[in-house]
This record gives structure tokens, sequence and C-alpha cells, in this order.
């Protein structure tokens, strides 16, 4: 499978819509009930902010409605529209919910379902409810009592359990969140087949249509696997297209994020694998659809019906997905138009996960959790001075002094992204004229500073280190740290006595133990450089990213080829070629991580190796100046010299001058 070399920033859509052949029906009341529905959640939802309440009318789920349920009465339609708008409301409030608060809000939901014409709170230990209901119950009684009045009895008992297995995957979902666990591909399609809402949905085609269809029909296994295939359909390709939003709050639940890093694939290739997916589904569903066996002429009428609302569905969904401003923003028809997908900035840490969301009203994390999509309107530009920084000339000297340090600021911003390589996802490639994806990126999270400098970058990149990685490995740094240092103290005394500064330390011995720290600097650093890149043999060892073989062996035995030979050349020479291995192998880690082997990009850098041992320089100007001030104890002397007594005081026995001068020329006879 051909791997992209360069970090994605944007991918193309499978064409689905070619693959779905079925006529677009909208209901004629589907826009009045639409509105409807949002003023119903609006009304039952004080707490809703600006923010919250505009993606409300943006999500558009009563008109999904009217795509899906489009030959009902608009009495019906306004009961499954206002249900699919408290569908989409639970659905943003239980992301990024802990495990026992989807418990919580499981039982409030299902309470009102089996009690509708009254709150009942239970006082079962573990399971104990506030005395007064919460608004998620209050909305789904109010829902739920307007429905049950002509559901009929197969359909109502078929919704509750439908939306009793909702919750139980919300709450797997949940655990494996809490836990840190990216699901493998099997687990995943178990669990999204619950926790997409398809089935309680599937189940309301019956109410709208006002059919009660008999046990014989749903249990056939070919109607089974008609409903299967349209909840796969709708599962599958909304993947696809919330996976640009769920990567930007850090969501691996998702089939593509799993395809990417339990299988190997490229962005491109998982999404197109998914894509292929779809495909064979609506196959699956067409040539099922044909193998339905008969019950008779009544029953195979309502069986008709409830087969033409799951193809409802099928093409609905699909073309509600480029409606919504859930997924694309304001830029919808652009992306049905193009297939290509920009993806959003996205901060390293989840603030899904942060204890800002989590501790927020249950109200209010609906539009926190979505609000990347919130800001559609233009932003108006200023002229400016700077194109880096993208603010205005200085106007005082107060402000100069802010520009400064901002500029400055950035410029360190650049250097740690650089740095950090493929685990810092820089600002995406948005096409001119995408207002909606500028803004939406812009404004990811209002409650999050900008999280993007320097030293933040580096609290990212220690953060995808588990703890006791990250303690040995400060911890096998030390040596080369306590080298450096040693280096820094021998080289700064053995130039002190070189120049006669100071006589505590002899400089031949200064020098000898310089040498000898600088041998050691250049050892460790051998061993570093090789242990850095034996990583890249543990994670092929442990599939990380799935299966590479040669290619990533061969990229974990080259530090340790590279590395070793260093150690027969001059300390210096040899310090220089190790920069360039550590850097090498920094550009070569920032790749693989953007094709998903590998999450060491940037670890090179950020530990003790990056600019190590130049110091190392100043051993020449030592030696040259120690040499200076060496007496001289070999040489030709021209002209009459003569031999004379060298004194108490120094490390000889004689001097050898010229007999008139009286200058010094050659010392020997040392007494050592």
């Amino acid at each position: 499978m051909a791997a992209d070399s360069s970090q994605p920033t944007s991918f193309i859509l499978p064409d689905l819509l070619s693959h779905c052949t079925y006529p677009l029906i909208y209901h004629p009341d589907g826009d009045e009930i639409a509105k409807q529905s949002v003023e119903w959640l609006e009304s039952n939802c004080p707490d809703l902010s600006a923010k919250g309440r505009h993606a409300l009318h943006g999500l558009k789920a009563g008109e999904l409605t009217a795509f899906c349920y489009n030959n009902t009465t608009p009495e019906r339609l306004r009961i499954a529209s206002d249900f699919l708008t408290y569908l989409f409301h639970l659905d943003d409030i239980s992301d990024g919910m802990m495990t026992r608060e989807t418990g919580v809000l499981s039982d409030v939901v299902m309470n009102a379902l089996w009690f509708s014409d009254r709150y009942m709170p239970t006082n079962a230990p573990g399971k104990e409810q506030p005395a007064e209901e919460l608004n998620p119950g209050k909305l789904a009684r109010d829902f739920w009592a307007r429905c049950i009045v002509d559901a009929s009895p197969g359909a109502q008992e078929r919704f509750k359990e439908a939306f009793e297995r909702f919750f139980e995957s919300v709450n797997i979902q949940a655990k494996e969140r809490d836990a840190g666990v990216v699901s493998d591909l099997e687990s995943y399609i178990d669990l999204r087949r619950d926790n997409s809402g398809c089935k309680p949905c599937f189940a309301l085609i019956e109410y709208t249509l006002d059919i009660d269809l008999p046990d014989c029909v749903v249990e056939h296994h070919i109607f089974q696997e008609l409903n299967r295939w349209a909840n796969d359909l709708v599962a599958w390709s909304n993947d696809i297209f919330s996976y640009q939003v769920e990567q930007a709050c850090g969501d691996s639940l998702n089939m593509v994020a799993i395809l990417i890093k339990h299988h190997g694939h490229t962005l491109q290739s998982a999404v197109d694998y998914v894509g292929d997916l779809c495909a064979q589904t609506i196959a699956g569903f067409q040539r099922d659809r044909e193998q339905l066996p008969s019950w008779g002429p009544q029953v195979d009428a309502m069986v008709e019906k409830y087969v033409e609302g799951l193809q409802n569905w099928i093409v609905g969904s699909l073309h509600w997905s480029f409606q919504t401003h859930r997924y694309f923003g304001t830029n919808g028809a652009e992306v049905k138009k193009t297939r290509v997908v920009p993806l959003l900035f996205s901060p390293e840490v989840p603030f899904l996960r942060t204890a800002i969301f989590r501790n927020s009203p249950l109200t209010l994390r609906p539009q926190l959790a979505r609000s990347v999509l919130l800001a559609t309107t233009l932003h108006h530009k200023r002229t400016v001075a700077s194109t880096v920084s993208n603010r205005p000339a200085s106007q005082t000297l107060e402000h100069a002094a802010t520009n400064i340090k901002e500029e400055v600021g950035n410029s360190a911003s650049d250097l740690a992204k650089v740095i950090a390589g493929a685990n810092i996802r820089d600002d995406p490639l948005v096409p001119e004229g995408s207002a909606s994806f500028a803004s939406g990126h812009l404004l990811f999270f209002d409650v999050i500073a900008d999280s993007c400098d320097q030293l933040n970058i580096t609290k990212i990149v220690a953060q995808k280190v588990p703890e006791p990685v990250l303690i040995f490995g400060l911890l096998g740094g030390l040596p080369y740290m306590g080298a450096s240092a040693i280096t820094v103290y021998l080289a700064h005394s053995a130039g002190m006595a070189a120049s006669g500064l100071d006589t505590t330390l002899d400089p031949g011995v200064a020098l000898t133990l310089l040498d000898q720290a600088l041998n050691i600097q250049v050892t460790y650093g051998a061993v570093m450089l090789s242990f850095l890149g034996a990583l890249h043999w543990g994670m092929e060892f442990a599939g990380y990213g799935g299966t590479q073989g040669y290619k990533r062996l061969c990229l974990g035995a080259a530090p340790v080829l590279f590395a070793w030979p260093t150690l027969a050349l001059q300390p210096m020479i040899a310090l220089v070629w190790q920069w360039f291995g550590f850097t090498a192998l920094w550009y070569a880690d920032a790749k693989v991580t953007g094709l998903g082997w590998s999450s060491l990009a940037g670890t090179s850098y950020y530990g003790p190796v990056a600019g190590h041992g130049f110091l190392s320089h100043d051993l020449d100007l030592i030696r040259e100046e120690r040499k200076k001030m060496l007496p001289q104890r070999s040489g030709f002397i021209p002209g009459d010299i003569e031999v004379a007594p060298a004194g108490e005081s120094v490390d000889h026995y004689v001097r050898i001058h010229h007999k008139h001068h009286g200058e010094p020329k050659v010392e020997v006879l040392s007494r050592n």
C-alpha cells in the first residue's frame, strides 16, 4: 500500500453519492417542522448559549427528518423531528463524558421512557437519582408522551430496546475513553452499530408509517440484514464526514482513525477503504432487498413501506451530511462539489478530556464540544505591518515592545513546531474563499488559550511519552549532561592555567581530563543515537502502525551503523558528525510519524543531544596558548653561546644563552 510521505492537510471524499441512485425526496412540510423542533429544544434548554443556539440552527436535524420520513403526516413528522433533534443533543452531551456520567444520563432518559406520565426517581444503591428530574429526562418525557399516543406496541417495544442498547454502547465507549483504549476494527464495528443511533431511528419508521410489523418479519434474517446494511451505510459514511471534526477534538473512536492506527493506512487510503465499505453496503442492501420472502399481501405491503423507509435513510443521510453545518460548516456545498476536505487545526491535548469540559453543566457541553464549527462569519482584515504576527504597526513605545515580544514568541513557536515535527500539526492549508474553515480553526474552543508556544509544544511532546519511559529517558541523559558540564569546567580551567591565571591545576592535566571527558561524550552520544534507532525495532516487533518489514528495520539499524564509526574520529569532528546524525534521525522520525509508524517526532531534539560538545573547538586554541607559555626545549641557536646554572626554582639544571646578550634560548637537562 502506497503511503504519502508528507503530513496530510486535507483528504478527498469517496464519491458516495454516485453509488446511491435512490431518489431523494423531501417532505413538503419539512422546513416548517424543522423550525418548530428547533424552537422546542431551545425553549426547553434555557441554558444554551448564543453559540449553542447557533449550532442548533446549523445542525438542521429537522431537515434530515424530512428526507428520511418523507411520506408521513405532519404530526408524526414533528415527533420524529423532535426526537432526531434531541438525539443529536444527547450525542453532544455524551461526548467526553466519563463512565459514571453516561450511566446517570442513561438512567434519566430511560426512566422517562418507562414512566412517561410522571418522574419516578430510583433509590437503588449506585443508581440514586436526584429529586428533581434532569433536563435530558424532561425532554425525553415530553417527546415520548406524545409519541406513544398512537404508536403501535411493537414499535414502542423496539424503540425502547434500541435506545437502551444505544446507551449501553455509549457507556462502553466512555470506559474505553477513560482507559485511553483505541478499539480494534472488529470491536469498533460491533459498538458502532449500536451507538450510531440508527436503530431507534429505524424503529420510528414504523411509527411514522403507522404500521406494526409482526415478529416473524422483524426476526427474519434477511429483514435484519437490510437493517444492518442501512445502519452500516449511515455509520460508516458518518465516520468519513465527521473525521475532520473528531480528529480536531482528539477523538480516536472513528473507523478512519482506527485504520490509520492499527492497520498502517494513510489518511487517504483509510478514507478510501471506508468508502469502499459504504459502496458494498448499498450493493448488499439492494441484493438482500430482492431476496425478501412473502408473508402475504397485507404484511408484504408494510414490509415494502418499511424497506423504502430504510432506503430514504440511506440516500437522505448522505445528502444531508453536506447540508448540515455539523461537519463542513457553511462550506458543505463546496465540499459536495469538489470532495476536498481540509483538516481543521488540532490542539494535541483533547479538550473533551479536560476537567473544564467534564465539570461543566450538561447543558453547556454541546456548544463546547462543537464550537469548532460555530464561527462561520467572515473576519474583516486590517492592514498589517507584519505578515508573521498579522498585527498592525506599532503606535506607541509600549505597543512596539508588545509587538517585539510577540515576534520573538512567534519565532520560538515556529522553531518548536519544526523541532516537534509531526507531533504538532500546523494550521491547515485552507482553500481561498473558505471562510467557514478559516474561522473554524481560528476560533477552536474559546476557553482554550493559545497552546502553540514553545513551552507548551515541549510539554505536548513530553505528554506523548508514557511517564516511566520519560523518567528513565531523562535519567539516561544524566551521564551525557554530566560529561558536558565537566567539559565546560575543564575547558575553563585549562584556559585559565594556560594563560597563567590559575596555578591550582596543571594545564597538561586539565587537557588530558578534557580529552577524556570529550571521549565520554562521543561514546555516550553514539550509544544514545543507537538507542533511538533501536526504538524503531521495538515498534516493528509491537506492530505499531502495522508491520512495515525491512523498511522500518533498516531505519532502526541506520543510526547504529552511522554512530559507532565516529568513535575513530577526533572528538570535535565526531561530535559534529553525531549532530548531523541526530538531525537526520529527527527528520526521519518526523516523516514516519506522519505515516503512522511512530510517535517519536521531536524526541531526537528534545533530549540532551542538539548542539552538543562544540566547546571542544576551544581545545585547539588552549593547546596553542599552552605551547606559547612552555619553554623552548629544542632548536638551533646561531652565534656564540655559553652554558650557565639554571637555579633552584626551576625544573632544569642548566640554561643555554647567547654569550653576550644573556637571553636564554634552549633549556636542557631537565630535573624530571
